[in-house]
Parts: C-alpha cells; sequence; structure tokens
C-alpha cells in the first residue's frame, strides 16, 4: 500500500523529451508572441510582421506536432496510471485541459478564417503564455509530495532498491 502513495515514476528518457519539448515549445511561443507585439518593424504602408515571426511560427508548429505525440504517450501511461491512483488529479487535469486547450486552438489557427480565427489566436496567445504555470504546479507538487524510492517501504526479502534518479523505477 505504500507504493500508491509514491508519484508514478515516467523513464528518464520519457521526462527528458516532455521537458524539452515543453521548454521548446513554451520559448519558441513565447518569442513569437515577444516579436509580434513589441518589435513590429513599420514603413509607410503601417506595421509589417518581424522577419523573425515565420521561422519561429514554423518551428513552433514542428514541436508543437512533437507535443501532441507526446500527449497521447503520456495519456496512454502516465495520466491513466495516476486517475487510478487518484495522483495530482487537479494539477494535472489543469494541465491536460490547457493542453487540450492550446491543440485545438493551434488547429483553429492554420485552418480557420475570420473571427474565429481572432478568438482562437487570442486564446492561444494568452494561454500558451500562462501554460508555464499550470506545468511548474504539476511538477512541484510531485516533487513536493514525492519521497525518494530509497526511503520507500519494502516489502521483507525484497532486496533494496538503489535510486537511479528521482522518482524512477529500478
Amino acid at each position: 500500500m505504500a507504493a500508491a502513495r509514491l508519484p508514478v515514476p515516467m523513464s528518464r528518457g520519457l521526462r527528458a523529451a516532455v521537458y524539452g519539448v515543453g521548454a521548446l515549445l513554451w520559448a519558441s511561443g513565447i518569442a513569437w508572441l515577444v516579436l509580434h507585439l513589441r518589435f513590429e518593424p513599420r514603413n509607410e504602408f503601417g506595421a509589417l510582421p518581424h522577419p523573425w515571426e515565420a521561422i519561429l511560427m514554423r518551428a513552433h508548429g514542428l514541436v508543437g506536432v512533437a507535443a501532441v505525440f507526446l500527449l497521447g504517450w503520456l495519456g496512454a501511461g502516465h495520466v491513466l496510471e495516476c486517475w487510478r491512483r487518484s495522483r495530482n488529479r487537479p494539477s494535472g487535469w489543469t494541465l491536460l485541459g490547457c493542453a487540450a486547450l492550446l491543440v485545438l486552438t493551434g488547429y483553429a489557427l492554420y485552418y480557420t478564417t475570420g473571427p474565429f480565427h481572432a478568438g482562437a489566436g487570442w486564446v492561444h496567445e494568452w494561454l500558451g503564455a500562462a501554460v508555464i504555470i499550470a506545468a511548474l504546479a504539476h511538477w512541484l507538487r510531485i516533487r513536493r509530495i514525492g519521497e525518494p524510492r530509497s526511503r520507500a517501504p519494502r516489502e521483507s526479502g525484497s532486496p533494496p532498491v538503489q535510486p537511479r534518479g528521482r522518482h524512477m523505477e529500478p
């Protein structure tokens, strides 16, 4: 029963992929947003897109495809297991809801026009900027609640578990 109190571990590779893709996705989105809102070049006809906006948008879209793939991978494993164990449901559902809304608005930005496109853009920009708060809250909650595997009670007769990393399966 003591194992039910431990966070559900992810492999080092999956954790690195989630953190790396998440960081690249957020950073490329924030960089685009800052250039778009604060560094618009102007000419005699008005505001122009910043020269780096298109490159950042392409990079953001490419990393977004990897993020959707990882979201599916996490949904099939980590999310389902944590749901069964009643682990971090509020922060996990908040993060999952933000991710789902960002996927939907990103899709809408690619395939819609007019007022719906503008609304999807506004939601995508500001939710994307704020999602780091949900991600950090979920990650910090896991770190606060979690305890290293080496201190976890074990059944008598089982060999001691040597920690390979925080919250890792041996």
